[in-house]
């Protein structure tokens, strides 16, 4: 029997993406998983290695998918991942010791992060034994803290290339060993141009050039509800009671508790509001109890976590989108929360901070209203300039909705990656439409 051409071809392992990721899939982190169904769509090989197991249920079909067909799973400490990290002592130990050495002497003004990257080591070997299996030649980090430490060690140790993405995790305080990593990465992209500028200017690399601006895209379910731009927005009925929706994780970083006292300034202000807030995490309690303590406790509906679909529907029947993120030292920072991004293009009227890279999006009284970081009464005035005049959500709505179009089309921002993948890895990682 013959082997044709072809069919040689179709043995060898076809080039493929790994990604890395701390936890996957993570509910503050939709966005992610909305790239991945983006690339998959697009025929991206492409497969994920989660360092941890996920914490909260997975209610996502897009997740429960990916996290069962392209996902795999290792604790960091076990008899495969210490084997992993023998063999490799053994057969690269020069490049290993150096590795950690480096390490250690660039991140000596952070020595709890030398300990938390050290510990990843053993898993990270382990996954790049796997990954080599399967045919990966390239690996992509989320976030600028463990996963792309796990990415610069299969660079140090095996020379694999590899990228970065960055979504803010504490790329504004000293960090020494961030900036050795990202000038050995092939490339990063960053999800606001805030951030990117910040790196590209402020942390010393020695290849700024390779800093890229990528910012997230819509979840196509999002686009799919999208009424035409020129379709008005229903005026609020301030007889009913303004219907204000809030979204995000429970955590000190999202402002919450802004949110809430501002609805009680106006319930003793005599205007009728209720507000209703989706997502779960650490300050659900605290946050109940706040509500109770200001007595509007019958008006704060705690929604938890909720499917996608049920997500949408709560939002684009809501007259205010009201969210208060602030930056916290030592907490993660919002660049642009998405669920901002999917109340504008729902034609949502959005009430937020200015900080971060929020104003890049959201211009103030042009496609939405924003205040200064906790100032509450100056958030309660936004919410009850919408009882005021019923017609402000639609004269926000058309601009708010073409903002959106212009910075989140998830197609353009997806072509770019896919550029950027091509130019830097010289590796074609999508599936032939038509294979010869």
């Amino acid at each position: 029997m013959t082997t044709t051409s072809a069919n040689r071809r179709d043995l060898i392992p076809k080039p493929e993406l790994g990604i890395i990721i701390s936890m996957f899939p993570e509910l503050h982190e939709t966005f992610i998983l909305r790239e991945l169904v983006a690339l998959e769509r697009r025929g991206m090989r492409f497969h994920i290695y989660s360092l941890q197991h996920p914490r909260d249920p997975i209610t996502l079909d897009d997740a429960i998918r990916l996290s069962t067909e392209r996902t795999s799973y290792s604790s960091l400490f076990t008899l495969a991942t210490l084997g992993a990290l023998a063999r490799t002592l053994l057969k690269h130990p020069v490049p290993l010791m150096k590795s950690v050495a480096s390490l250690v002497w660039s991140g000596k003004d952070r020595p709890m992060d030398v300990v938390k990257n050290l510990a990843i080591l053993p898993v990270s070997l382990y996954i790049a034994e796997q990954g080599h299996k399967r045919g990966i030649v390239h690996w992509h980090g989320h976030w600028a803290n463990i996963p792309t430490t796990a990415c610069w060690f299969l660079g140090r140790i095996f020379g694999d290339s590899w990228s970065a993405a960055i979504h803010g995790e504490d790329i504004f305080s000293s960090n020494k060993f961030l900036s050795h990593k990202l000038d050995e990465a092939t490339f990063s992209v960053v999800c606001s141009d805030l951030f990117c500028q910040h790196l590209k200017h402020n942390i010393n690399l020695s290849m700024p050039q390779n800093i890229h601006l990528n910012y997230h895209g819509l979840d196509p379910k999002v686009t799919e509800r999208t009424a035409p731009n020129t379709q008005a927005r229903p005026e609020a009925s301030p007889e009913a009671g303004l219907n204000v929706v809030s979204i995000g994780r429970l955590v000190p970083t999202k402002g919450l508790d802004v949110v809430i006292n501002a609805c009680a300034i106006l319930r003793a202000r005599d205007i009728a509001i209720n507000l209703q807030i989706i997502g779960s995490g650490p300050l659900h309690e605290e946050l109940s109890q706040l509500a109770t303590s200001l007595g509007i406790e019958e008006h704060v509906t705690f929604l938890g976590a909720l499917a996608f679909e049920q997500v949408l529907e709560t939002l684009e029947i809501a007259d205010i989108f009201a969210l208060a993120p602030r930056m916290i030292p030592g907490h993660p920072p919002d660049g642009i929360p998405n669920v901002i991004a999917e109340a504008m293009a729902l034609g949502v009227p959005v009430v937020t901070t200015r900080v971060s890279a929020i104003p890049e999006l959201v211009s103030d009284g042009e496609t939405g209203t924003l205040v200064e970081v906790d100032d509450v009464e100056a958030f309660a005035n936004a919410l009850a300039a919408f009882h005021t005049d019923p017609q402000l959500g639609s004269t926000f709505s058309h601009a708010a909705r073409s903002r959106v179009g212009q910075l989140f089309n998830q197609d353009a921002n997806i072509d770019d990656l896919l550029a950027l993948f091509q130019r830097y890895t010289k590796q074609d990682f999508l599936i032939p439409t038509h294979p010869d």
